[in-house]
């Protein structure tokens, strides 16, 4: 197949492409560029790709221009929608309209896409075992307790998951490292952090190396109700081999096991209890650690994804 990403974030060159084979090829033209349409015009005239891929936010503001010209040239457009499922209403469902297929990592969204005869798949994050893997630690992210997450509350259910899990932790005498953007530090919330605390925004070819000098990685979900949705980078922290502890969800619950691929905590004061436990037991850490990277490598690949829906995109 001959694909076209309409993105080049790093969800796609290092996570979705690598579920592809080396017989299919794949092209990047980022649609935030300023000259994307004359670029994208050429493109598929010279090219004439199988389908457009995008995912989320990333085409909200060139649709009505990107759209007509895909049709133009009659190419597919498979749309990710990875903001589902609380952003289904307000972005998902206006931009299914102009995909051939939607891919969401929120299976309770199906049946909506499919009410509004909406072709849609269930396909969730996943780790590219080439990337996401152990690798030499390094003293720069050396730490006790690890987070990689941007801050923000518009998602209520996101502010839960901060009280449960980091909030806890801020006045505790641990090594902790947040890397994200900078309303950790500038927020209108209040939410204030330790001075050093905060150390910028983490490149993403350095999140391996950030997950293997930690001693526990720390997870925040924005959606804690869905049965399958949760953060990408769970799967990312569990092929880095990292010993991850989040809060509860019932899709973290229904794809993991506690205490045996990861933990997770329900209360801040349990979080307390499991991070003063598990930093005394580096056996254990070590153990559970390696066991959630065999699981997620024996199931929550990029190439168990694309395997999953390969015969709906090669019959687009």
């Amino acid at each position: 197949m001959k694909l076209l990403f309409l993105n080049d974030s790093s969800l796609l060159t290092q996570g979705l492409a690598s579920g592809f084979s080396s017989e299919d090829i794949i092209r990047y033209l980022p649609v935030h560029l300023p000259d994307w349409e004359d670029r994208l015009e050429h493109l598929l005239k010279a090219w004439k790709p199988n389908f457009a891929l995008a995912e989320g936010v990333s085409i909200s503001t060139v649709a009505r221009k990107l759209f007509p010209l895909l049709r133009r040239h009659s190419i597919p457009l498979v749309y990710w929608a990875i903001d589902d499922p609380p952003d289904w209403r307000r972005m998902s469902r206006p931009l299914a309209r102009g995909a051939s297929l939607v891919l969401t990592p929120a299976e309770e969204c199906l049946p909506l896409y499919h009410r509004d005869k909406i072709r849609a798949l269930y396909f969730h994050f996943a780790c590219n075992p080439s990337f996401h893997r152990p690798v030499e630690p390094s003293l720069e992210y050396h730490s006790d307790l690890l987070l990689v997450a941007n801050y923000y509350t518009s998602y209520p259910q996101r502010a839960i998951g901060l009280e449960t899990i980091l909030t806890p932790l801020r006045s505790e005498p641990y090594q902790l490292k947040i890397y994200g953007n900078e309303y950790w530090v500038s927020n209108t919330d209040h939410y204030s952090l330790p001075s050093n605390v905060y150390r910028g925004y983490l490149p993403y070819d350095q999140l391996p190396c950030a997950y293997s000098s930690t001693k526990i990685v720390l997870g925040l979900h924005s959606v804690i109700t869905s049965p399958t949705m949760m953060s990408m980078r769970t799967f990312e922290a569990l092929g880095c081999r990292a010993f991850f502890l989040t809060h509860w969800s019932p899709a973290i619950e229904n794809l993991f096991k506690n205490h045996i691929h990861l933990v997770w905590s329900r209360h801040p004061d349990e979080t307390l209890e499991l991070v003063r436990f598990y930093l005394k037991r580096e056996d254990l850490r070590l153990k559970i650690a390696r066991q959630g990277q065999e699981e997620v490598y024996r199931s929550h690949t990029y190439q168990h994804r694309v395997q999953s829906v390969r015969t709906s995109l090669e019959t687009l």
